[in-house]
């Protein structure tokens, strides 16, 4: 019986060990990969966020997987590489991701020397535009050109480009090489507002620089999702006169955080979370962090939100136990029956013991009045023969279930007892009890 219960506790160490074994797991950080343009300031914000979850002993961790540009981290999420991504929503969007953040709005600034006059978009046809690239925006600046210009019906042989870096901007205004500059991010970062004071300054003091709006920025926005109407403020970007001198209508798109729609409601929630929590702390290092914001939650938008994310924004997360309230019911019913079944066998077992007790006493008691009432040696010897088999299987080894120390004293009395009754017996019938004894 004693084997039994040494099982029982072994099993249960077991179980807790593994108890302790799923615990440390669950509490280790979910290590997520996430895609960023290579030399970005995104790949700073996101480098500054992970050293802040690390001192803050969150359980995310961020491992940045840089990508050449913008497009390459939307197709390295789409492939299933990462398991967020930074992505421009006027380029195309992974179909197996949703937003969880918005990162910035950015917007397009059509920026003229003085002395240009530029009314509309339309006025810029016959004319040659800079584009201002970067490493991490690639060619998306120029698709993003070609799809305002699709508006206005202008061919691109009709509109001259050109690309080139905000180091080269000053040589090329200088030499009169370009007519108007088109840059595109938030308007109130240094990536927009340094090219439009280089333009501004390029006239001198001959007047200020003509900002060229994009008067069917609502139409092209209609037709083109991952577009947004939007306008460059009166002032935006200082000076006396203001620059521009009033509201400008202009084309924009967001920077989004996206992660796979595959992943788990809870992870994504707790990254929504996390960087929202400490998007001031990263601002002081990446200022572009105070543009991030949360997304919409409203159901039917064309770039919908990641259902995890909206749980932590309208504050419908599931906790522990509502997430695993089914496996925890299921589970205590299920351990629930293995313990009882469990005691019923131990029940059984236990019974099972008394009764072969029981049956192995009679039997010593049954050969003890017999050999007294025994009429020949050869009766008694069977008798005792016997008694040595009742011995041998109350101490057999394989015998199941196996009977405890009381049990076993009073059957070694009562096989003593018989075999002393058959000696007893033996001399009553005129047995020698040795060979050494006198007839």
């Amino acid at each position: 019986m004693w084997r039994f219960f040494l099982g029982i506790v072994a099993a249960v160490a077991g179980l807790v060990a593994v108890a302790i074994l799923s615990l440390y797991f669950y509490e280790r950080p979910t290590i997520l990969k996430i895609a960023v343009p290579h030399g970005g300031e995104y790949q700073k914000l996101f480098v500054i966020l992970n050293q802040e979850f690390v001192h803050g002993h969150e359980e995310i961790r961020l491992r940045i997987v840089q990508t050449s540009d913008e497009a390459a981290a939307s197709k390295a999420i789409s492939e299933g590489h990462v398991d967020l991504a930074v992505v421009r929503s006027d380029l195309p969007m992974p179909t197996n991701a949703s937003t969880a953040l918005i990162l910035a709005h950015d917007s397009v600034v059509i920026v003229a020397p003085p002395g240009k006059n530029f009314t509309n978009f339309s006025d810029l046809k016959g004319h040659t535009i800079g584009v201002i690239t970067t490493e991490s925006s690639g060619d998306a600046n120029r698709r993003l050109l070609a799809t305002i210009e699709s508006q206005y019906s202008i061919e691109p042989k009709d509109i001259k480009v050109i690309d080139l870096t905000a180091n080269d901007l000053a040589r090329f205004l200088r030499n009169r090489q370009i007519d108007a500059l088109f840059v595109f991010g938030p308007v109130d970062s240094p990536q927009i507002s340094g090219p439009v004071t280089t333009v501004s300054d390029s006239g001198g003091a001959s007047g200020a620089p003509t900002f060229v709006p994009i008067l069917e920025a609502s139409a092209l926005a209609e037709r083109t999702p991952g577009l947004d109407a939007s306008q460059i403020l009166r002032g935006a970007f200082g000076g006396s006169p203001s620059r521009p001198p009033e509201n400008v209508a202009t084309i924009g798109a967001t920077v989004r955080l996206v992660a796979r729609n595959d992943l788990d409601n809870s992870i994504v929630g707790e990254v929504t979370r996390l960087i929202l929590a400490n998007r001031a702390v990263a601002a002081t290092t990446v200022p572009i962090a105070n543009h991030i914001e949360a997304p919409s939650t409203d159901k039917g938008k064309v770039l919908p939100t990641h259902p995890g994310a909206a749980a932590f924004l309208d504050g419908e997360e599931e906790t522990f136990f509502d997430k695993y309230s089914d496996m925890i019911y299921i589970g205590a019913m299920v351990g629930s029956v293995i313990v009882s079944g469990l005691a019923t066998l131990a029940s059984r077992m236990a019974v099972s013991g008394h009764a072969r007790f029981d049956q192995l006493l009679e039997t010593a008691l049954t050969m003890l009045k017999s050999s007294r009432e025994a009429e020949s040696l050869e009766a008694l010897a069977k008798l005792e023969n016997q008694i040595d088999d009742i011995l041998t299987q109350s101490l057999a080894v394989t015998a199941k279930p196996k009977l405890d120390n009381h049990q076993l004293a009073a059957l070694t009395l009562a096989v003593q007892q018989a075999r002393l009754a058959i000696a007893d017996r033996r001399i009553e019938l005129g047995a020698r009890p040795s060979p050494q004894r006198p007839a």
